[in-house]
């Protein structure tokens, strides 16, 4: 018996044998498991499922390169043919879907809300922003740090306190720009700095008033006003751009560019509370929310001393005031020194400052372009503010407050949904889009770049469509799509009262309605200060065109394209302006 346990022991494959065959086929088994999973029935590239980075690999060369993640994605939905898709960026995690159809989109945003909400991937990459209402779900909180701001977009607040700060941050901007192609001799410059520090006076005014005292502008005009011709280093050809020095600004201001970059790299992270929790840990990354805290503290003592005192001017003394208002109601002491005050004035600056900064260089793009809707534009504006322009001086505050400038509407408006960045949110129930399922936990991209937008909507079968998608369908869509919607013409947001081809307030109406637009979001989410965003690139540009003509700088210097970030920016603007 023994002899014949023996043999079959010998018969036995070896142990190491068993291995190799064990080990490949668990591996295996693991790499299937970790290759990407398609939501059925939602297009995708099939080659990105059958590797365990998806498509993450092609997404970071082109991205690299262009710096643009919007584009890619938008060749991705063009590629698959398809109104909805999918992309796998982030290895051993769920796909992103891309929808691009305004309708759809449009729908889900304004009345699909409790299905979809804040990104929970945004709202990681922003935490360092802390108590800012944007890293909020539509939650108690979000909503408690929205009714502290109420007050801060009012006509009353803008009109009264932040337009004329606007206008004088304007005639400074202005200033800048003549002491600069004085010295410049019709040769081109950049102007991408004067528009940020431009931007970012307006949002330091527009929280703090005249109790911020240094202001980044100013100290633009204070270097270049000690500047000389034999100073500097002009170039011997005309087409060669002028480099001017910058003027230092102080470390509050550097916080304010450096945070908006945190988040950026932070929600392009593969693991982003990981690399938050060691940023945290750094002395640069220390330093830079050490010196928003102290400029912050710094600024709510003055204003709660100035609300006691009953001056109540600035963004943050009426937040003060609407806190002692809802701490009256609930019965309890107001708490001035919340961090709530901080975040949410510090991001509505970093907010504010940066995505109207970049669009105000994309419309000096576009008018310095097309010599004929800048032609347009400055009749129009003389034509509409004739008492100034019969007066030969610049027009006022009230003058342009008051203004109906339809044309400069659509122009801004125009400009907008050429360069929006995808609006994002989450699935927080199992649901549907387009007939597909969509787990909860999904990410969803609303693209405002591709079909439906810069080019032809794709067509969806109704049935696919949701109940309330089918009862919002507009009768009378003038949106005409056989035009080339990639290119800048802003006559298409124009309702025309009589025949002709007048663009003054007497031919047209501007209508923000007729075509697809997504750039400040919809629904309860939409952009908080898309009113004082509209208003500086409504005074500043009509300044810019009363004052000078933009003539084209060489093409080397000019070009369409971008960086995204929290907002798409040029990556280059160069003017060679003329003084008028």
């Amino acid at each position: 018996m023994d002899r014949i346990f023996a043999l079959l022991d010998n018969d036995s494959p070896p142990r190491y044998l068993v291995a190799l065959v064990t080990i490949p086929t668990l591996l295996f088994a693991l790499y299937q498991y970790l290759l990407p999973r398609p939501i059925p029935g939602i297009a995708y590239n099939p080659e990105a499922a059958k590797s365990l980075l998806g498509d993450a690999s092609a997404m970071i060369a082109e991205v690299s390169q262009t710096g643009e993640f919007r584009v890619w994605c938008a060749k991705q939905v063009r590629k698959m043919n398809s109104p909805i898709c999918q992309i796998f960026i982030r290895p051993f995690s769920p796909p992103w879907v891309l929808l691009s159809d305004f309708r759809e989109s449009r729908d889900i945003l304004t009345r699909r809300h409790k299905e979809f909400d804040k990104s929970s991937f945004l709202s990681d990459g922003m935490a360092c922003m802390g108590a800012f209402h944007g890293i909020y779900m539509t939650d108690n909180k979000f909503k408690a740090n929205r009714q502290l701001i109420q007050d801060l977009m009012t006509s009353t607040f803008l009109n009264g306190h932040v337009g004329p700060a606007v206008y004088n941050k304007g005639l400074e901007l202005m200033r800048l720009f003549e002491m600069k192609l004085n010295l410049a001799k019709g040769r081109p410059f950049s102007v991408k700095k004067d528009y940020e520090y431009a931007s970012l006076d307006c949002m330091l005014e527009f929280a703090f008033g005249k109790n911020w005292v240094d202001t980044a502008v100013g100290e633009q005009l204070r270097v270049v006003g000690w500047l000389t011709e034999k100073g500097m280093n002009i170039p011997a050809s005309v087409d060669e751009p002028v480099e001017f020095p910058l003027g230092e600004i102080v470390d509050f201001l550097k916080s304010v560019y450096e945070a908006p970059e945190i988040v950026e790299k932070t929600i392009n992270a593969i693991m982003p509370k990981l690399q938050m929790w060691w940023w945290s840990k750094q002395g640069w990354y220390k330093k830079i929310f050490d010196e928003k805290e102290k400029a912050m503290k710094a600024q709510v003592a003055i204003g709660i001393k100035n609300f006691q005192e009953s001056k109540i001017e600035t963004g943050l003394e009426h937040m003060l005031m609407r806190e002692a208002s809802r701490a009256e109601k609930d019965g309890r002491e107001p708490d001035f020194e919340s961090q709530v005050f901080r975040d949410e004035l510090f991001g509505d600056v970093v907010g504010g400052h940066h995505t109207t900064s970049g669009a105000m260089m994309w419309l000096t793009k576009y008018l310095t372009d097309d010599p004929v809707i800048q032609s347009k534009l400055r009749s129009v504006l003389h034509s509409t503010l004739s008492v100034a322009h019969q007066e030969n001086r610049l027009f006022t505050f009230e003058e342009i407050r008051h203004a109906k400038l339809p044309y400069l509407d659509a122009i801004i408006e125009e400009m907008l949904r050429i360069n929006a960045v995808p609006v994002t949110r989450e699935a927080v129930v199992d649901t549907t889009i387009l007939g597909c399922p969509i787990k909860k936990g999904t990410q969803v991209f609303f693209m405002s770049n591709g079909p439906g937008f810069l080019s032809p909507s794709f067509p969806v079968d109704e049935t696919k469509r949701s109940d309330t998608s089918k009862l919002s369908r507009r009768a009378n869509d003038s949106w005409d799509e056989s035009q080339d919607l990639a290119r800048f013409d802003p006559e298409r947001w124009l309702v025309r009262k009589k025949d002709g081809t007048g663009v003054a307030a007497d031919d047209v109406d501007f209508d923000g309605a007729v075509g697809p637009q997504l750039v400040f979001g919809l629904g309860p989410r939409t952009c908080w200060g898309r009113r004082l965003a509209h208003m500086e690139m409504k005074v500043i540009i009509a300044m810019l065109v009363w004052t000078f003509k933009l003539e084209k700088a060489p093409a080397e210097l000019s070009g369409y394209g971008g960086l995204e970030g929290i907002a798409r920016v040029p990556k280059k603007c160069y003017v060679r302006l003329v003084k008028l």
